[in-house]
Order: C-alpha cells, then structure tokens, then sequence
C-alpha cells in the first residue's frame, strides 16, 4: 500500500499470458523459459529454445535435446561397411558393376572373386588376367593343349628344368620356409634329403635339400650347417670352400628356382630327326670321383679318372635324369653309346682309357670340346671359345663351384669333360672359366661344374 504499507500481495504470474511477468504489474520477471514438450519452443512464452544438435555422438544419429528428431543418416567414411555413428551395417560385399578388379565396388578394397575362365582361353573373364598353361599327364588342364616337351629357336633349345637363380623376395622366402618345416639336424634330416657329401673322406650329413611347390611353381631349399670342402678329404672349413666367396652362411637356408634348361644343338641328324644337344651353363657341381687312387676290379686296374666307374656317370643318369624331366621327356631323350676310346682323350695315355659306356645323360670329351663342327675352336689352349666359357648358375654356386673372382670371364666357372688327364691317372680333364681346355689332377674336386650333353629325338 502506498500509504501504510500493507502488503497487496504476491507476485503471480497465473494469467499464464506468455509473458513470464508479474499480472499484478510490478513488471517483476517472475519465471524462466520451460519447454516441457522437447518442441524447441517455450511452453508459455513461444520463444526458440534451440537448435536440434547431436553433440554428444551417442551413436543414435538423434537430437540430444529429448525431441527425438533424427538429424543424421548414416556415413561409413572408412568404408568398413559399418556406420561411423550408429554401427549399423551399411550393405555387403558386391561386385556388380564387374568392373574387371574382383573388388567390392563400396570401395573397402576387399577382393571378392578370383580369375575364372569360362570359355578357356587362358584369360579371365572379368579382368582378363592371364593364366598359364598347367599340365598334367600331357595335356593342359585348362585348354587341353598338348604339352610341348621341349621348344626350339634355331639352334637352342629349352628342355626341362632345374634349380637355377636364387629367390630373393623375402615374402616368398618366408612362406617358403614355413613350408619346409623343421630345419634337419646331424642326426636328423627331418623331411629334407642329405646331398651325401664328403668332409674328411667321409660321408657326412652337413648339407640338405627339399623341393617344395609354391604358387605353380617349384622351389629348391639348400641348408648347410658345415662348409662343403673343395677336396673329398678336406675338412670343412671357410678356408677350405668356395660358398662363403659366393655369399652363402652355415645355417642359413636359401631358395632356388626351378627354371627351364637351355641347351645349344652341337650337331643335328636330320634324318633320323635326332641332335646332340649341350648344356648352356654350369646347371651343378659334384665330385668326378670319390677315389683318391686307384683300384682293382675284376682283375682290372681302375683310375679316379675312369668315366665307365665314376661317381658322375652316375649322378648324371640317376639324379639329375629323374630331377630334370619329367616322364613323357624322359621318351625323347637316346641312350647312346658314349665313345670313350683313346681317339676321344687328346694326349691322354692310352692306358688311362676305359670301355664305352651306353648313358642317356653324360659329359663331352677332350674330342668334342675341340670339334669345330660343333661350334668349338680345334685348339684346347683358345681363350676365345665362346661355347667352351660357361657361366655357373646360382644353384651351382651354393653347392662350391669354383670361379674366378679375378678372371677377365666374372661369372665363368670350371665345369668338368669325361676324359681323363694327359699326364696323372688320378686327373680329368676340364674347362676352365677362361674357356681352355686343363688338364685337373684330381678328379675329388667337389668345385668343378657339370655341363650335361644328351641325344634328344626332336
């Protein structure tokens, strides 16, 4: 009361008028703005009571105020099929516009189909990737075309196959060795195969083999624990071998590919459709023979230098004619009579001679390497045979072969002929990296290189 002051009364603002002020009119602020609707509007007054937002990315794609709007889609901006927010699946995998990549077309990158080929043609249908040719039994699984068991340009020849460069892709390697299994021992080979070298004169189980198959391809695994020594009665040591000089450890195991063999045709039969056909490198190393002196048999005197008893004769129509070829290659390749008369051995002593022998793999001798109608030059001291220079794959290299880091020939090797030495029953002859013909005086060297020579019915 403006005169004595009684009091008139509360504030009230019961008109409910939007207003938010005192009815009796003191003009008194009397409430705040309440939306108890979630409509973003004031219940009294009508005023906005903010924007829809969802800040607080719950995972509801809705407004965080109570309205229950839904503000947002769904987004999958890593391309996971899976929304960024909300975690719900944003489709499958699908390659339906066949765009010729096998990927999903959302765009995660994930590879859904692998090459097919309907219609045979060694293309796939979609990418058009090309696959080869897988035989079996002779004929290509895929097109049916008959396996070609060797294949001719002029005068070279590509004919089975053998370990040859080193693999180097440490991906490849890794699954490689994973597929090898447990590491052999001395004691145990485990599922690889003991070369069955020597150290000391013995046999020893030191160095190992094993073939494992990988993408359609084939692959040779070589683990050593001992250095293979130069000489059969070496011992074992850095100093007494040739794999340290070429970069390869002890226990350390290193992958070798199997690749097709190249060979040059030194002479042609036209008539019967027959050739001799060369080896172009060094394919492997091994010992000529094992023998440190000579031996009787049958009331015979045998020489280290003998072809017909030797260690390598053996090798070659055993283990490297079953490795090479497979069985319908095998039908092609002659057995011939392998002359190893004195007429075949240059100034060797007559008494260093042995019989003939029948072989379907063997070595060149002393005659063939001066042939000029094969390719050779007549003189056995040329440094300038192309032929006779051979380079030593990277096979025969982890198995010892000797090169000659300071040749003009970087690459060339020493490789084994059949006939023996002019001047020690206990040596054989040989080609040295330079390309002439030495005359070795030990035929135990585990150093010199194998050039195999066969009849081939073309």
């Amino acid at each position: 009361c403006d005169e004595c002051g009684a009091d008139m009364g509360i504030h009230a603002d019961s008109a409910n008028d939007g207003d938010h002020v005192c009815d009796y009119g003191c003009g008194a602020a009397l409430t705040s703005c309440n939306d108890s609707d979630k409509n973003h509007d004031c219940d009294e007054c009508g005023a906005d009571m903010g924007i829809h937002a969802d800040s607080a990315n719950d995972g509801d794609h809705v407004c965080d105020y109570g309205c229950g709007a839904a503000l947002t889609s769904c987004n999958d901006s890593d391309k996971d099929h899976d929304c960024d927010e909300c975690g719900a699946d944003m489709g499958i995998h699908a390659d339906s516009a066949n765009d010729g990549n096998h990927t999903c077309d959302y765009g995660c990158g994930a590879t859904l189909t692998s090459c097919n080929d309907s219609d045979n043609d060694h293309d796939c249908d979609e990418c058009g990737t090309t696959t080869s040719h897988n035989y079996e039994n002779g004929y290509c699984t895929i097109c049916g075309e008959k396996e070609p068991l060797y294949i001719r340009n002029d005068k070279k020849i590509t004919f089975g196959s053998y370990p040859q460069s080193e693999v180097t892709d440490s991906s490849l390697i890794a699954t490689l060795n994973s597929k090898a299994g447990t590491l052999p021992t001395s004691s145990d080979s485990q599922a690889w195969t003991s070369y069955g070298y020597y150290i000391s004169g013995n046999v020893e189980n030191f160095m190992w083999y094993i073939d494992v198959e990988e993408g359609g391809e084939k692959y040779r695994g070589v683990y050593f624990i001992s250095f293979r020594p130069v000489l059969v009665t070496y011992e074992s040591s850095v100093y007494n071998s040739y794999q340290d000089e070429h970069g390869y450890a002890t226990n350390v195991v290193y992958w070798f590919k199997y690749e097709p063999i190249s060979w040059t045709i030194l002479n042609e039969n036209t008539t019967d459709g027959t050739a001799l056909i060369l080896c172009d490198m060094i394919i492997d190393n091994h010992y000529f023979s094992t023998e440190s002196s000579s031996f009787e048999l049958n009331g015979k005197m045998i020489h280290p230098s003998n072809y017909e008893h030797s260690m390598i004769r053996q090798w070659l129509n055993e283990t490297f004619y079953n490795t090479a070829f497979n069985a319908l290659q095998r039908q092609i390749i002659i057995e011939s009579q392998v002359d190893n008369s004195v007429a075949t051995m240059g100034s060797a002593p007559e008494s260093y001679a042995c019989e003939n022998t029948n072989d379907k793999i063997f070595l060149i001798s002393y005659s063939d390497a001066t042939n000029v109608e094969y390719g050779f030059s007549s003189s056995d001291s040329s440094e300038n045979d192309i032929l006779r220079k051979k380079t030593a794959s990277d096979y025969a290299k982890v198995n010892g072969a000797v090169l000659d880091p300071d040749s003009p020939d970087t690459g060339k090797g020493w490789w084994w002929l059949r006939s023996p030495s002019n001047y020690i029953e206990l040596g054989t002859a040989c080609v040295v990296d330079e390309g002439y013909i030495y005359n070795s005086g030990n035929a135990s060297f585990a150093t010199h290189g194998i050039v195999p020579a066969l009849q081939i019915r073309l």
